[in-house]
């Protein structure tokens, strides 16, 4: 007997061919499971909207409809959707081995520095072709296993397409992503911020804590997406060459390079809706 709790799947191929088959997140909106597309043959994941959360159907919908027509590598590939036998909504898309941001807590300010460069690239692209998010955060993000090696961030979705959502509003949660992936905790509201934000992130350069105050202080405002995906490149670059270069550390030794290449992978895991 299984655990009645447990979110369970639909016990027939969905639109004759979709297959659910375990249940890899029970999240916010929508239970996600992996599965199997029985043409095809092909491991996917079904994101299907939980039965209480039946009043979130037309936002489901717009979320997932903003998900096709795009063929970037940085954003998560939808296959299909439509609606299960109970008429809540489902989405297939493909299935991705890794972890959400928000499940990393804080992690080396080169891997934070990665992690969002790569975030604020696939939030460019986005706002290139006219869209806004709205709502990004954390969770929105999945550091998935690359073929090339290393991982890739992807953006989970593209938002529902709300009027509230600006380029200004989204900048400011990648900031607020950065802030919290350096020191494990969302950034303070602006009166009760300190002056110096990253105090115990150990080996931060000041150029990183100057471009991070930079983004917080401005609200998102005046900044682009490509323009934080840019300086966090160059602020990466430097730290390099810097080391390459025989620069010396306080103590006067050479540390050891530490890679930033992301390896993120855990099978066990998906991505929360």
């Amino acid at each position: 007997m299984g655990d009645p709790s447990q979110p369970t799947p639909p016990s027939y191929l969905l639109e004759g061919r979709y297959l659910a088959e375990t249940l890899l997140a029970h999240g916010d909106t929508a239970d996600v499971f992996s599965g199997s597309d029985t043409w095809s043959g092909e491991h996917v994941a079904i994101r299907i909207l939980r039965a209480d959360r039946a009043d979130r159907a037309a936002a489901f919908r717009r979320m997932s409809e903003r998900l096709f027509g795009t063929t970037s590598a940085r954003l998560l590939r939808a296959i299909s959707m439509g609606d299960a036998r109970d008429g809540l909504p489902f989405l297939v898309t493909e299935l991705l081995l890794g972890r959400d941001v928000e499940r990393l807590g804080q992690v080396r300010w080169e891997v934070a520095c990665e992690l969002t460069r790569q975030a604020a690239a696939a939030v460019a692209e986005m706002h290139v072709n006219g869209l806004h998010h709205g709502a990004l955060r954390a969770s929105t993000f999945f550091v998935a296993a690359s073929s090339a090696g290393g991982s890739r961030v992807k953006l989970l979705d593209l938002g529902t397409g709300e009027r509230t959502a600006t380029a200004a509003k989204d900048v400011r949660a990648l900031a607020a992503i950065l802030h919290r992936l350096l020191v494990g905790r969302p950034p303070l509201p602006a009166k009760a911020r300190p002056k110096r934000l990253l105090m115990q992130v150990a080996g931060a350069p000041p150029a990183l804590e100057e471009a991070l105050g930079r983004w917080l202080a401005s609200e998102g405002e005046g900044v682009a997406a490509a323009e934080i995906a840019t300086d966090l490149k160059t602020i990466i670059d430097a730290a390099n060459s810097e080391f390459w270069s025989g620069g010396p550390s306080s103590s006067g030794a050479h540390p050891l390079p530490r890679p930033s290449m992301l390896e993120v992978v855990d099978e066990d895991t998906e991505d929360d809706e």
